[in-house]
């Protein structure tokens, strides 16, 4: 399988970040808990490697859904599937425009590691170590232009103001215009989705599936990797950084 399909994969799981003992770090899983996409995000221990790779190379978009071929097997994916399969919310907003200015100026003073609202764009850096993470899990899952992680784009602070404030949103249509993306346009595929994928495989195909491959553990956030984390970026958070 291309390497690039797991440049962006970074799963977490919730058991063990959700007891830390870093409040901020706690309290940022808690909010992509309650938003509802820890069925999206939850970490699992392998993937069906050479499978997913099959799947993007064969697949089209045809009438918004996914058509595909496993070993000459036709394969389609509907919204409904994916949004089933990863458990995601379908209410709420599709789009960050109808964010409340008063809950956007609010969260650029909670992410800030200074004592200056953080705007977008501007680095990752300048925000606290939690929302630092936050916008890694947000950056990889959910935007669908590959690249530099190290802006904060627009698109990426909204989502997660909406994150975080515990804004309704509909991340299943958020996420499958995503997965569309990637198999309209094969440069996005970087970002990723195989472990999403391997789910749906799981639910869609009933054959062998062949071998299963583990994830790095680099790619599952848990107590050591997050402080792990935290150790490698402390030198470019600001002195303002909430460490507890």
């Amino acid at each position: 399988m291309a390497a690039s399909f797991f440049v962006n994969t970074l799963q977490v799981d919730f058991e063990f970040v959700l007891a830390m003992e870093h409040t901020g770090m706690a309290r940022m899983f808690k909010s992509l808990e309650d938003t509802g996409i820890n069925g999206f995000l939850e970490a699992s221990n392998s993937v069906y490697e050479g499978v997913v790779t099959e799947i993007f190379v064969n697949a089209k978009v045809i009438a918004g859904m996914i058509v595909s071929f496993i070993a000459n097997r036709k394969m389609v994916l509907t919204k409904d599937v994916f949004t089933v399969a990863c458990g995601l919310p379908t209410k709420g907003m599709v789009g960050v425009l109808d964010i409340p200015k008063e809950t956007v100026v609010e969260m650029q003073r909670r992410f800030s590691g200074s004592d200056m609202p953080f705007k977008a764009a501007s680095k990752k850096k300048e925000m606290k170590m939690e929302f630092h993470l936050l916008h890694d899990i947000v950056a990889k899952a959910s935007c669908v232009k590959a690249g530099s992680f190290d802006m904060v784009t627009r698109e990426k602070f909204y989502l997660m103001v909406a994150i975080t404030a515990g804004l309704k949103g509909n991340w299943a249509h958020i996420l499958f215009q995503v997965l569309l993306a990637m198999v309209n346009n094969p440069t996005r595929q970087s970002q990723g989705f195989v472990v999403q994928v391997s789910v749906l495989l799981e639910n869609l195909v009933k054959a062998d599936l062949e071998e299963t491959v583990k994830l790095h553990p680099q790619k599952v956030l848990n107590n050591k990797s997050v402080h792990t984390y935290i150790k490698k970026n402390l030198k470019v958070i600001p002195a303002g950084e909430s460490r507890k």
